[in-house]
């Protein structure tokens, strides 16, 4: 609950500022503009001081970095943007990018934010990995010097190192009524369908 309401400003800018110049003087140093990042934030609120941030750091005008979230009213024309136009070149989502969702020019993933589920987080992940031919690429990225062959994960957080725990559906048996599989588990069925 603290890390969801404490939110450091100075923090943030520091991330976004070694993240530029690492994306600019190592990762892609031959890009003249900036590859499509997807920003994951915490909250919304969050993501707003990441994209306020966001256009301080990069100097940038509005059109450069956008929220894609469920609160945002214009998310869906954004994201069509975001895949398909050269702006914006900076996505911050909180949940509504992760998954299902296909971003093929994605390049940057920048995780500022911890996420508990190993499924979700390699979902998360997975909007990074969607392939795209140099024609394509360059459609939005025009520096790019062929197709897209990888994408940077940029783990701000601890996400890759913390704890991921294994979601299940908490129903196992569906057809079976509750008052049935009580009854199994006090007759002493132990089985996995039963108790897990």
């Amino acid at each position: 609950d603290l890390d969801r309401s404490v939110v450091n400003v100075s923090q943030i800018r520091q991330v976004l500022l070694a993240m530029k110049r690492a994306v600019e003087t190592e990762i892609f140093p031959t890009r003249k503009e900036t590859p499509k990042t997807l920003i994951f934030a915490k909250t919304d609120s969050h993501a707003d001081d990441i994209i306020q941030i966001v256009r301080e750091v990069y100097g940038q005008g509005n059109a450069f970095c956008r929220k894609v979230t469920y609160a945002e009213k214009e998310a869906d024309s954004v994201l069509a943007g975001f895949r398909n136009d050269y702006h914006p070149r900076i996505a911050v989502t909180v949940d509504m990018i992760a998954t299902g969702t296909d971003v093929k020019p994605l390049e940057v993933l920048l995780f500022m934010r911890d996420v508990r589920s190993r499924g979700y987080y390699e979902q998360m992940k997975g909007r990074g990995v969607r392939s795209l031919d140099a024609d394509g690429l360059q459609r939005v990225s025009a520096s790019a010097d062929g197709a897209k062959t990888r994408f940077v994960l940029i783990d701000a957080v601890g996400v890759e190192a913390s704890l991921k725990t294994d979601s299940r559906p908490l129903q196992k048996r569906p057809g079976v009524p509750l008052k049935d599989l009580l009854q199994g588990v006090a007759m002493g069925h132990r089985d996995d369908d039963t108790v897990l």
